[in-house]
């Protein structure tokens, strides 16, 4: 049982670290860091000229041009840990909750409508579903909110592309530096919207994959991949959030990426997503190949009420 766990986890900790590359990409990009000049390009539809930022491949031919191939890797230590560490409580925390409930149980109605489908019986599915979505939700922030410090450690650790700077090169200068400059609080700096956008995509896409289940697929076989790809649905709406806590993770770390001017210091995660909001940012770095150019606000600024955001210089 242990040998299986560890080949589980060590083999999701190489995938990890086969795809950092393209997170670690994703990451600046969410910051608004774009060091190569756009592209003029031709739409397939419209035929219109437009400017593209360059693809995500460029992107990385970019950073390993200027740090080299080992430059592809910042963070990938803290970002392992990250995930290692909340599979590792999120999955304990849910199986102490299914040992405590094990008992013989008898095929009552509760089971039946779900397998039989029988309509009138929705109110105690909705009830089973409600207990295991709350169930699965409990392990899932306990797993976000333990390995969120390493989290932020890796953000920090990417974002330090942009500045050069070298406070996040290890796991120890990086809590110390995090310590120092944010106290406590700061190794949870983004928490907040991580958790909402996490609890609405368990939520939803727990019930889209229950109810497609139920009514509308037969096969088994078919029944098992439900959940992935309601959850690749899912993530396009809840994207936002996602964004949101990565700024909110350097944002004013004294870094020069989380400082002014290349980045309003916020008062609270709320005020970072109405600023993102209001300069249509929301979706900044979801879409890695189709980027379209931007240019950054300078007069139109003036043409509408600014956010609330406090953008003061780093002392």
């Amino acid at each position: 049982m242990v040998a299986l766990a560890l080949a589980q986890y060590g083999s999701g900790a190489v995938i990890t670290a086969l795809l950092h590359p393209f997170g670690y990409a994703k990451v600046l990009m969410q910051v608004g860091h774009e060091p190569l000049a756009p592209e003029s390009t031709t739409t397939f539809l419209f035929r219109k000229d437009v400017y593209v930022y360059p693809n995500i491949f460029k992107y990385l031919g970019h950073i390993k041009k200027v740090d080299g191939f080992t430059g592809l890797y910042r963070g990938v230590v803290p970002r392992i840990l990250a995930g290692t560490v909340g599979n590792l409580v999120q999955y304990n925390i849910q199986d102490r909750i299914k040992l405590h409930e094990k008992k013989p149980k008898k095929k009552g109605k509760d089971e039946l409508s779900i397998l039989d489908g029988d309509d009138e019986e929705f109110v105690p599915w909705l009830k089973q579903f409600a207990k295991e979505t709350s169930e699965d939700t409990l392990g899932r922030c306990c797993g976000v909110i333990v390995s969120h410090p390493f989290h932020v450690i890796m953000i920090r650790s990417m974002v330090q592309f942009i500045g050069r700077e070298t406070q996040y090169n290890s796991i120890w200068s990086s809590t110390k530096e995090i310590y120092n400059h944010d106290g406590i609080l700061g190794f949870f700096s983004g928490l907040v919207p991580r958790l909402i956008g996490e609890i609405i995509a368990i939520w939803v896409t727990s019930f889209l994959a229950k109810v497609i289940n139920k009514y509308l697929i037969q096969e088994n076989d078919l029944k098992s991949y439900t959940g992935a790809a309601c959850g690749l649905i899912v993530s396009h709406f809840t994207y936002p959030f996602t964004l949101v806590t990565n700024v909110m993770a350097v944002n004013g770390s004294g870094l020069a990426a989380g400082s002014y001017p290349n980045m309003p210091l916020y008062n609270n995660w709320w005020d970072c997503m109405r600023y993102l909001s209001s300069e249509g940012d929301l979706k900044r770095g979801a879409n890695a190949f189709w980027r379209m150019y931007k240019p950054k606000p300078t007069v139109l600024t003036k043409m509408r009420p600014k956010p609330t955001v406090v953008a003061r210089k780093v002392k």
